[in-house]
């Protein structure tokens, strides 16, 4: 058994020698005039391209009483462009721009509340409806994913998270053209048709999965607990009252700041020539103007200074996660908080999952993990969930028996020696596909700083050692660095 995990070992470690060496000679850098990042991995496994764009914001840029324009502005993007999802553009314009005009008067008749004239509002509201039943001769619905679909794309997707927002398609590669053309138009001329319909479909999103959903409220209230003054506090899809204030200018001035080419990142990954595609990223991105960035001015989270805890009562299983503040990556503690994690959760050998799962059956899962971001000091949370009848607070106290023996007993060789090669795995896994070489290469080149991150944080996870992962424990995994929250059973509301 153990000849066989050297060999495991060494085999990993050979791959990953190679991929490195292999990343190393074949990913192509370029930077267009206008600051546009592009990174270029020729793979000829099969005749198709990964086609992923990156913009550096994300929930953190937000300011306050207009949170979630970032998720809003990933959906409004697939509304179409002055070219796309319309079949006149020019006879659909004038429309949107009375419907716009018909908003100011509602939003400001409903900002009366009581006062408000309830007549005057329903008449604005149905002459609403007429003009959106008149602008939908023109419209040709969701003809973006269309339009790659009949490409032999098998889709198209993307997603907002607190640091970033990307945008992904698929596509043979004799289509990379039409990618380079739709995505670049996209960012050159959307057009935010139908917001407040799609503004209604967010406030649905949000209901269901934070309102109604146990998990979602106690994470929620967990965030806003862990964080007082970063913005990591506040929840990606937005507060219920920012979304249903945001307009359309909202949209259409964060995307011209943050949208803009200088802040954004582009990554093709499969079957193409390097030179080929530059000239045509080139050809069309390379008109979009560059913006000014506006400057960050996200105040520092203060240090912790005793323990936090929240209770969320919901109709629901119980819950329990804590968190503790620590740095962000490529930080030299944070890696070894990728280490604590695996020792701690990783596979059914791991300290939280033998204790709590297996021995003492007082816990159907446990499993750790670092959010909610990595352009900033985040946290570290232990996610568990007690097994009936067992209690959250039975789990804390179990909790915190394994982690007051990380901080003063030393791990053993043998979980350290697990631990690097679940690192060298996770690494090879993530890079199997053009999708997911697309997207750590985005990811690590735009938070971290450089691509090659991607290698040195596994060299990085060699070099931890049982010091560290002490010295670690002892300084961030403590109460008085502790957000606990808890998710109680109540009774449904009547």
């Amino acid at each position: 058994m153990r000849t066989r995990s050297i060999v495991l070992a060494v085999i990993c470690l050979c791959a990953i020698a190679h991929a490195q060496t292999n990343f190393a000679e074949r990913v192509v850098e370029h930077r267009l005039s206008n600051g546009l990042r592009v990174l270029i991995l020729p793979r000829r496994q099969s005749p198709t391209v990964a086609f992923y764009i990156l913009h550096r914001v994300g929930g953190v840029d937000e300011e306050s009483g207009r949170t979630g324009v970032t998720h809003m502005l990933e959906h409004m993007l697939f509304k179409g462009t002055t070219t796309i999802g319309t079949r006149d553009y020019e006879r659909e314009k004038p429309i949107w721009d009375e419907i716009e005009r018909l908003r100011d008067q509602l939003e400001a008749e409903r900002a009366r509340g009581d006062a408000a004239d309830r007549e005057r509002i329903a008449q604005l509201q149905q002459r609403e409806q007429e003009l959106l039943q008149q602008v939908s001769q023109w419209l040709i619905p969701q003809e973006y994913d269309r339009i790659f679909e009949r490409a032999g794309s098998p889709g198209t997707n993307a997603w907002t998270s607190n640091d970033v927002t990307v945008y992904t398609v698929s596509i043979p590669a004799n289509r990379l053209e039409l990618a380079a053309w739709m995505q670049a138009d996209q960012r050159s001329h959307p057009v935010w048709r139908q917001f407040y319909q799609e503004r209604d479909v967010v406030l649905e999103e949000r209901r269901q999965s934070v309102n109604d959903s146990p998990e979602g409220a106690l994470w929620e209230a967990f965030m806003a607990t862990a964080f007082l003054v970063h913005p990591y506090r506040n929840p990606v899809i937005g507060w219920q009252d920012d979304v249903a204030r945001l307009r359309t200018a909202d949209i259409d001035r964060f995307f011209r700041t943050y949208y803009a080419p200088n802040n954004t990142w582009l990554a093709v990954v499969g079957d193409v020539d390097p030179q080929q595609t530059i000239a045509l990223v080139e050809k069309y991105f390379g008109s979009i103007p560059a913006q000014p960035l506006p400057q960050a001015r996200i105040p520092a989270e203060p240090p912790q200074r005793g323990i936090r805890r929240v209770v969320v009562k919901m109709p629901a299983n119980p819950q329990m996660l804590m968190g503790f503040h620590k740095p962000n990556a490529p930080h030299e503690d944070d890696v070894v908080f990728s280490v604590i994690q695996g020792i701690l959760t990783r596979g059914r050998t791991s300290r939280l999952y033998r204790e709590l799962v297996e021995k003492r059956k007082i816990a159907l899962s446990v499993s750790a993990y670092s959010v909610p971001g990595d352009r900033y000091p985040n946290l570290f949370v232990i996610d568990a969930v007690p097994r009936y009848p067992h209690t959250p607070q039975e789990l804390e106290q179990a909790i915190w028996h394994e982690l007051n023996r990380l901080r003063t007993q030393s791990v053993t060789e043998a979980e350290l020696k697990r631990m690097r090669t679940w690192a060298e795995a996770d690494i090879l896994r993530a890079l199997r596909s053009n999708e997911g070489m697309a997207e750590q290469l985005l990811w690590a080149d735009a938070v971290l700083g450089d691509w090659r991150e991607l290698f040195r944080s596994v060299e990085r996870v060699r070099r931890v050692t049982a010091q560290d992962i002490l010295r670690v424990a002892k300084k961030y995994l403590h109460k008085d660095n502790c957000t606990v929250a808890v998710l109680e059973p109540a009774p449904e509301a009547k």
